[in-house]
Order: C-alpha cells, then structure tokens, then sequence
C-alpha cells in the first residue's frame, strides 16, 4: 500500500504549519493509496480520543467527494491516524478546488488546513466515470440493493418451487391419464385426491406469492 506522511495543525495558524506535501494520485487509483497523518494542535498533540475521520474535497471537474469509511485512528493520544483514498477520489485529472480532513464528533467537528490533492491523468484505461461520492448515500445505496436482490431471491425460490409442484401434480394426473386410457381401474379416492392436491398447492402458490409483494 502506498502512503505518504503529512502532519498538520488543527488550529489552521499558518506560521503553526508543518512543512506541507501534496497529496499524489492516478485517475484509477484507490484503495491502494493511504495517508498517515499526525494532527497538532498549537504544536501539542491533538487528542483524537473519540473522534472520527472524514476526508471532504472537491474534485478538478466539479464533483465531490465526502468519505467517512477510510479513516482510522492509529494512536489517539499521539493525535495519528490512517486514510485509505476510495476509488472515486481519483477519477478526475487535474487539482482539486478543495480538500480538507474533517474531524468529528457527533455534531461537533474541527478541519484541517486545505490539502493539496493533485491527480494525474491515465492515457491508458477507458471508462472511468467521476461521479459525486457521499459514504452515507453509497450505504444507502447498497442496502436497498441488497434487500432487493435479496427479494429477488426469495421470489425466484417461491416460483420455482410452485413449478416443482406443479410439475408433480401435471406427473400425477398423467399417471392417471395413463391408467384410464390403458383400461386400468382407478378408484373414486385416488381421484378425489389429486384433485383436493390440486386445488391446496394452488391456494399454498396464491398465498405465497402474496406474502412476497
């Protein structure tokens, strides 16, 4: 995994600023390319006991970018953590018009001074979309797609079951067709009987598929 070392301090003085790097990347990069950073604050260490870390930017071609999920603290009392790139942080070329870290807590947040994010172009791969990122909304997202494919399941199995009994019912009744045909005896019960499965799995089928929408 690629990282690179930056440090900044949390009050935005700028005589309080390390020396800055900007961040590098390739349009198609991401989930490779991380950033360990070490907060100050007035030159101390920033505590980042109960904190969270959400990198906020506005890419080269006007979309943005708002990513809770690639944070991770390292060393709270040291004031350090980790930030993975998702893949749509580098889909654009060019530099973006803004980054920042944001440090969180419930409703109260902090930043870091603006962060230089320079992405390189990629003459090579075709089909990288850049599109606005939003973590919350990509979550959103993937669980209704989930239920949706896990509803797509379910009735898939519930049809196919339903031709399963059907198909066994259609076997049956041949049978019979078979014996009736052939001359040989069938009695009132075994008649009776298909007919009452019949008419039960198509109820069993009905409720079933009700149950699903």
């Amino acid at each position: 995994m690629a990282n690179q070392d930056l440090a900044y301090d949390i009050t935005k003085v700028p005589e309080l600023q390390p020396r800055q790097q900007a961040i590098y990347g390739r349009v198609g990069d991401g989930g490779l390319k991380a950033v360990t950073v070490k907060v100050f604050s007035n030159h101390a260490d920033y505590n980042l006991t109960g904190l969270s870390v959400r990198f906020e930017g506005v890419k080269a071609d006007g979309t943005r970018i708002i990513d809770s999920a690639g944070g991770t603290i390292l060393d709270p009392q040291g004031g350090v953590f980790r930030y993975v790139f998702p893949n749509q942080a580098f889909t654009a070329k060019g530099d973006y018009v803004q980054a920042f870290f944001k440090l969180m807590r419930g409703d109260q947040t902090d930043s870091t001074i603006n962060v230089k994010v320079h992405v390189q172009s990629n003459l090579v791969e075709f089909g990288i979309n850049s599109e606005s990122y939003l973590t919350e909304y990509q979550q959103l997202i993937n669980k209704i797609t989930s239920k949706e494919n896990d509803y797509e399941a379910t009735l898939n199995k519930k049809f196919q079951d339903a031709l399963d009994r059907m198909k066994n019912l259609s076997d049956r009744q041949d049978t019979l067709q078979g014996r009736l045909d052939a001359g040989d005896y069938i009695n009132r019960v075994e008649y009776n009987q298909l007919l009452q499965d019949m008419k039960k799995h198509a109820l069993l089928d009905l409720n079933s598929f009700k149950e699903t929408s």
